[in-house]
């Protein structure tokens, strides 16, 4: 029984401490969908009024999108099994404003964004352009994918 217990405590912390990257993707002429990853490795960690994180990496070989052939297309786009993981290289953090550097199809660049920190967790929000990281030319069926697109992240926060 105590055995039990101690499994299902360790599973509640688990899945509390849920990791996640979501990717708001808007199309041209009309439309969006989300881009999501659970596969997501690192944690930030929070002292003296300021975040840290580095090395936070998104798995993209198994994104999923909601739609079969979608994903298929996305997965053909990022090129994954060249590039099988994004990476937020490093970044910090004051007062809910940020920047950092992150990796992308194998092109760093700066962002800024914003974050909010909660039960133990770190929610992270910026925007990208995905030429800037050479992910260009996306359309299918005459509708294509508008060049910017938002991200959320969310990690474990250490005290």
């Amino acid at each position: 029984m105590k055995y039990l217990l101690s499994v299902i405590i360790l599973l509640s912390f688990c899945f509390s401490q849920a990791q996640e990257a979501i990717v708001d993707i808007r199309l041209s002429p009309a439309g969006s969908f989300k881009v999501k990853s659970n596969e997501v490795t690192g944690s930030a960690v929070s002292k003296a009024g300021q975040v840290q994180a580095q090395n936070i990496v998104v798995g993209l070989k198994n994104v999923e999108t909601g739609i079969t052939l979608r994903d298929t297309h996305t997965k053909k786009h990022l090129e994954v099994e060249k590039f099988p993981e994004a990476v937020l290289v490093s970044a910090t953090g004051t007062a809910g404003k940020g920047q950092g550097k992150i990796r992308i199809h194998g092109v760093e660049k700066e962002i800024t964004g914003t974050y909010e920190a909660a039960d133990k967790t770190l929610t992270a929000h910026f925007d990208i352009k995905l030429s800037d990281f050479g992910i260009t030319g996306i359309k299918y069926m005459g509708v294509g994918v508008k060049d910017e697109a938002s991200i959320t992240v969310k990690v474990p926060l250490a005290n």
